[in-house]
């Protein structure tokens, strides 16, 4: 199957990048983006093979034979009546390659698919691909699929390539052990990885990757380049549990999408999001195949919206402006007449200021699809929200009829730690959040009384949060003296003048942005971690609710 997208598809909201809507000019998207390096074998140079596996595929769609210079890597243009816009451009030293194809859709009128392709040659001779495919539309700008070229897909079954600095395949990396979690974890906290990586666990115990709730291997083929595909064995994850903590793993069959920054300290659980087997059964439009489409447009996007997407490929037309410079040198040296001068540079201006004005025509297209991306996650992000304050207040409405008709909400407490997670979010959930980051001071916890840690938290929900939100004398009332009989104290976790001292080490990341830990409630003086308890949080306006960073221990401060 072409992964070309020549072929209007319907797909849902998720994996179209617009509604049919008639535009005036054009209409420039970056569709996918790929970066790969590629080892050199003893026997064959990756650079001549690569370029010759690409011009094949150019050939097939450029409407022409292409010329000798063409097969000799020389820089060449395609202009003939009945061919389709192709044109390469060669520099010798260092060693650099890159090529551009019109590919007219056969569906829809008026659009084209624009490939830019490089290939160059690092100082420590390792050779890097670089590819870049966008939608142009003149017309209606009707829905379309994420795609990779389909020739990406066979340099990476043929050769040896590294993404992320990793090895990729077109097939998905089992990891069914200790040692491979670790590369993983590894490859997941790389703070220079751009490309997503996609896990599908397997269900407990289960080592035969086919029980993945929908299939890796396809997932892994139309994103070959584009993103790291992994398997993870019922086994393992357990093991990555263990390492990066219950709530930013991935079990059961669930899917989970590590994006680039992963940071195991404070990243927030949401920020990688994961699907549950019966979500992805459930999904709109298509069920499994339809999250499917979903993975794969939401993986591909980021590829062309990740930092450094520009550094990264250089557009085509600013490699055909070096390489300019570069001839225009060469041929002053070697004496050619000032006529001819003159018409290498007539020629190569014209080339250059329709290169000029494509690429203003794609900056302001890809500013304004941004913006409209921002928008409308502003929107769903807005929607979210009220979900949410109406489900809470029908929580509320619950609460308050158990609490009418048995006089209280009885919550059962643990006698141990180890269930904190599960126990907080059946308990605490619409009223108290706890951070990523909090969970990780749990594991770390010396804290002699564990009931007590429980005790604070309910506090919190049935006291702290009510006043916040209804306000009122009585409800202060009540939440000063429980909180005297729990023997706490209410203070400012740290001085305003005092903050820029501590670098993040009370601030977390929370809903986009850092958000600082205002107060903190604390009981006993000791420094002796099992005496001392601390709780650091900060009141989310948005959602009406507290957010815990930090517990039991104290935060450290220069001082201590």
């Amino acid at each position: 199957m072409r992964s070309h997208p020549n072929t209007p598809v319907s797909v849902s909201a998720q994996t179209t990048l617009a509604t049919s809507t008639r535009r005036q000019g054009s209409l420039v998207r970056l569709v996918s983006q790929v970066e790969l390096k590629l080892r050199e074998d003893s026997d064959t140079d990756p650079f001549i093979k690569v370029r010759k596996i690409i011009l094949k595929w150019i050939e097939k769609r450029s409407g022409r034979k292409l010329p000798k210079d063409a097969w000799d890597g020389r820089s060449f243009d395609l202009d003939e009546v009945g061919a389709q816009r192709t044109s390469a451009v060669a520099i010798d030293e260092p060693r650099y390659w890159a090529a551009r194809l019109d590919d007219a859709d056969k569906n829809v009128p008026q659009r084209i698919w624009t490939t830019e392709i490089s290939i160059w040659e690092r100082q420590d001779r390792t050779v890097v691909l670089g590819v870049r495919l966008l939608c142009i539309t003149h017309g209606d700008d009707v829905p379309f699929e994420r795609t990779v070229p389909r020739f990406v897909r066979d340099i990476v079954d043929q050769f040896n390539v590294e993404l992320d600095g990793r090895d990729v395949s077109t097939r998905p990396w089992l990891v069914d052990n200790d040692a491979k979690v670790e590369e993983l974890v590894s490859l997941l906290g790389n703070p220079s990885r751009l490309c997503d990586v996609l896990v599908f666990s397997l269900p407990d115990g289960s080592i035969d990757p086919s029980q993945s709730v929908i299939r890796s291997d396809d997932v892994a083929r139309k994103i070959a380049g584009a993103a790291h595909v992994v398997v993870l064995t019922g086994p393992a994850s357990y093991i990555l549990t263990g390492r990066v903590g219950k709530e930013l793993s991935v079990y059961r069959q669930a899917v989970r999408t590590y994006r680039p920054g992963f940071n195991l300290d404070t990243d927030e659980p949401f920020r990688h999001p994961m699907a549950l087997p019966q979500r992805v059964n459930d999904w709109p439009e298509g069920g499994q195949k339809g999250f499917e489409n979903f993975l794969v447009s939401q993986s591909l996007m980021r590829s062309v919206t990740s930092r450094g997407e520009e550094r990264r490929i250089p557009p085509f037309a600013e490699v055909r402006r070096i390489a300019y410079k570069i001839n225009l040198k060469h041929s002053r040296e070697s004496g050619t007449s000032d006529t001819e001068l003159l018409a290498i540079s007539l020629d190569e201006n014209k080339h250059l200021q329709e290169e000029y004005e494509a690429y203003v025509t794609l900056s302001e297209s890809s500013l304004k699809t941004a913006e409209d991306e921002r928008d409308q996650n502003l929107e769903e992000a807005q929607q979210l929200r009220l979900t949410n304050l109406h489900l809470r207040r029908r929580i509320e409405e619950l609460e308050k009829q158990v609490t009418t008709k048995s006089g209280t909400v009885k919550t059962k407490i643990p006698v141990h730690l180890e269930s904190f997670s599960e126990w907080c979010q059946t308990n605490l959930g619409g009223a108290v959040e706890i951070h990523s980051r909090a969970l990780k001071g749990i594991k770390k916890s010396e804290y002699e009384d564990v009931h007590f840690i429980y005790d604070v938290l309910l506090f919190i929900r049935d006291y702290y949060v009510p006043m916040r939100r209804e306000g009122g004398q009585d409800r202060r009332d009540a939440y000063n003296k429980q909180m005297q009989k729990l023997g706490l104290e209410e203070e400012k976790s740290i001085s305003r003048e005092r903050i820029g001292e501590q670098g993040d080490t009370y601030r977390v990341s929370y809903g986009g942005r850092k958000r600082l830990l205002e107060d903190h409630l604390k009981k006993g003086n000791s420094r002796e971690q099992r005496k001392c308890f601390r709780i650091y949080y900060f009141w989310d306006d948005i959602n009406q609710q507290v957010v815990v960073g930090w517990l039991p221990s104290h935060l450290d401060t220069r001082a201590t």
